[in-house]
């Protein structure tokens, strides 16, 4: 099977891929539930940013409109507005330094030594780029972070190129980098998109990282504990 060397484009998935799946659920999530909360009951009608966003969901009353986003959160709803309000409370954790994205380090280091390397995630790209601008240092005792966006050419989610397990959504994303499907590696942890990506002639490897769900058929892929060998 061809070897990580061949290819000259890289297409990354972040949860369970380059870091773990746990984060969004169990950092991400209860952050934003727990500022929003305060953001909402505290908020005074202005121009603010966060007045702004929060206009768009129509609701007066603080009370319920607290209710109406933690019923979203709790139910995963794509909704656009509350993808927009997240955004915003999460670049305040990252910019004060309350969050930080616990990437792996061979995922780190592979990101810094291949030339080409491109983000495909279902969170929106700036949400992509607060994630890789704001990364724990796994090697320093103080816990600074790393801004790995110099190394990342390029940031795709489901508004710029379609849903991830959609073939079209890859051929959007070739047509964008302007390579040809077999000089493309995409990896994931999610066996429907890689089979989206094969569809349309990219090659594909199987994250496999501590805490993700079993693959029953995981012996169809190319499996990557890591991506040292990359």
């Amino acid at each position: 099977m061809t070897t990580g060397g061949a290819y000259s484009t890289y297409l990354l998935d972040i949860e369970g891929t380059v870091c773990p799946i746990s984060f969004v659920k169990e950092t991400l999530f209860p952050y934003f539930t727990e500022q929003v909360s305060q953001l909402v009951l505290q908020q005074d009608s202005g121009d603010s940013p966060i007045s702004e966003i929060l206009l768009q969901f129509h609701i007066e009353d603080k009370q319920q409109l607290q209710a109406h986003i933690l019923e979203l959160v709790a139910n995963d709803v794509k909704d656009p507005i509350l993808k927009q309000l997240q955004g915003y409370v999460w670049a305040q954790g990252y910019e004060t330094g309350q969050i930080k994205a616990p990437v792996y380090a061979d995922a780190i280091d592979f990101i810094k030594r291949k030339d080409r390397v491109f983000i495909y995630s279902s969170g929106s790209v700036k949400a992509q780029k607060l994630l890789f601008g704001y990364v724990l240092d796994p090697n320093v005792l103080t816990h600074d972070s790393l801004d790995l966006n110099a190394n990342i050419n390029g940031y795709f989610d489901i508004n710029t190129s379609g849903k991830k397990t959609e073939a079209q959504s890859y051929a959007n994303i070739l047509q964008d980098i302007g390579v040809g499907a077999g000089e493309v590696l995409f990896l994931s942890d999610n066996p429907l998109e890689l089979d989206a990506a094969a569809a349309v002639g990219m090659a594909t490897g199987l994250a496999v990282r501590p805490g993700n769900a079993h693959v029953p058929d995981a012996q169809k892929y190319q499996v990557y504990k890591n991506f040292e060998d990359l």
